[in-house]
């Protein structure tokens, strides 16, 4: 296997400034739940774009930032989703939406940004103190503690002030019977939840500008720290130099979780028939982890995945955007000489569609290929390098490849069948739950094979220090 020069790699990426902890404080102010007219106008995804650029190179030199990296990336899906979302709301009106649906699409999105927020936030600060400790800048100590604290705060506030007005729908239309004789004044779901929209609003937001104002100082005085910078720096570059499947191990994690996270996206998780987990994404995620692999390991060129990715992104995106076109304009009840263009529209819709679903069954072959493929050269590597005594299971590693096949054809055909079917709760829950297992069992299968690639570089490092 090719592997970069670290020498190289390292001059590199010192031509330039590594990281930007001022990134941190720019990054967390786009946590703020800033809406007009449903619209966040501070989306989580460009938090997470400049949280990224924070940490950049410095996950080289610290376990708990790279495992803030691979939790910014996995958070990168439902923010996405969340601005999709919001967008497709505003654009299309979707006031009347079931108040339940709507609670628990809040609460997923929200229950996501808090859980991962606060992991990438952990992992920051545990890094941030670890450099404190040992680069002699323990006088920072005190005030990374109160700036956890108060990110922690603010991701709990936040979640709770963002589910809270949306509580009252859960009411049954007797209880606000009962409520509005109580209090002599007519009650309903929509009433109370509009009353407390605005105060929620304020307070999340007045509450988040105090809280912010406490920790991006912080961020911008440990960005100033010239002897810090270089201190950390110099971790980045040993590292670099000395760890000689560094990189390789980096590019197999993040390209390995942008495949699973990309499988996740072939759910079609629908709300009032409008799929929020796009098929198109698959496409955008795919790209970047192949060009990860393929550039730690060039005997691994694959030319035809390239371009059936890069065909099926403008067809599923074609597909996805006449459908909710169509969807849209069917419902807007269009009539008379737009008829012709409204069944025209259907037929673009259905045929794209079906284009898209036939192209991902091509990129499933190409892809389950590059990646056997990929696990071939390293139990290669391990038998020659590292003299390991393969079992039968890792020898014949490619044994179940026509039963795969055969169960990822039967579920691009559910996924088909998807588009024919009769729009009814019941269909959509068993289409949905048959691609839901197909996609957790090729998301266990991916992370099974990431395991197993990793553990050779894992036991070249300790054969080399022992």
């Amino acid at each position: 296997m090719k592997f970069a020069t670290m020498e190289t790699r390292a001059a590199k990426i010192g031509a330039k400034k590594m990281f930007d902890f001022r990134f941190f404080g720019i990054g967390l102010i786009f946590f703020m739940d800033f809406n007009i007219n449903t619209v966040d106008v501070l989306p989580d995804f460009i938090g997470l774009i400049f949280i990224s650029a924070a940490i950049g190179k410095s996950f080289y030199a610290s376990e708990n930032l790279a495992k803030a990296k691979k939790y910014i990336n996995i958070l990168y899906a439902p923010a996405l989703a969340k601005f999709i979302w919001n967008i497709i709301y505003f654009l299309l009106d979707l006031k009347k939406i079931d108040g339940s649906s709507l609670l628990l699409l809040t609460t997923a999105f929200s229950g996501f940004e808090l859980v991962l927020g606060v992991l990438i936030f952990a992992n920051i600060f545990k890094a941030l103190d670890s450099f404190f400790q040992l680069g002699d800048k323990t006088a920072y100590l005190k005030k990374s503690d109160l700036s956890a604290k108060t990110i922690k705060f603010f991701m709990a506030f936040k979640f709770a002030l963002s589910i809270f007005p949306l509580i009252p729908v859960l009411l049954t239309d007797d209880a606000w019977d009962g409520l509005s004789i109580f209090f002599d004044s007519y009650l309903d779901a929509d009433f109370v939840k509009n009353l407390l929209l605005p105060p929620s609003f304020i307070i999340q937001t007045l509450t988040a500008l105090f809280l912010l104002s406490l920790v991006i100082p912080f961020f911008f005085e440990i960005a100033k720290d010239n002897d810090l910078y270089d201190y950390i720096k110099s971790k980045i570059n040993y590292e670099l130099l000395n760890n000689h499947f560094l990189v390789a191990k980096q590019n197999l994690q993040f390209a390995f979780l942008l495949f699973i996270a990309g499988c996740l996206f072939f759910v079609d998780f629908q709300v009032d028939n409008i799929n929020f987990l796009p098929d198109f994404v698959i496409c955008a995620l795919f790209v970047p982890g192949i060009y990860m692999i393929t550039n730690t390991h060039p005997e691994l060129k694959n030319k035809k995945l390239p371009v059936f990715l890069l065909v099926n992104s403008c067809v599923s995106i074609l597909a996805y955007v006449s459908g909710m076109v169509y969807r849209f304009s069917k419902a807007a009840f269009f009539e008379g000489e737009n008829a012709l263009l409204l069944q025209i529209l259907k037929y673009v819709s259905a045929v794209s569609f079906f284009a898209s679903v036939i192209f991902f069954f091509f990129i499933f072959i190409e892809f389950y290929s590059f990646i056997l493929e990929l696990r071939r050269l390293h139990i290669e590597f391990s038998v020659r390098y590292l003299n390991k005594y393969l079992t039968s299971a890792e020898k014949n590693y490619g044994e179940n490849k026509t039963k795969i096949i055969r169960t990822a054809s039967a579920a691009f055909c559910v996924k088909i069948l998807s588009a024919i079917l009769p729009e009814s709760g019941l269909v959509i829950f068993a289409h949905s739950m048959i691609i839901a297992a197909f996609v957790f069992f090729a998301a266990k299968g991916l992370y099974q094979i990431k395991e197993s690639i990793y553990s050779c570089y894992i036991e070249k490092e300790q054969s080399e220090r022992g």
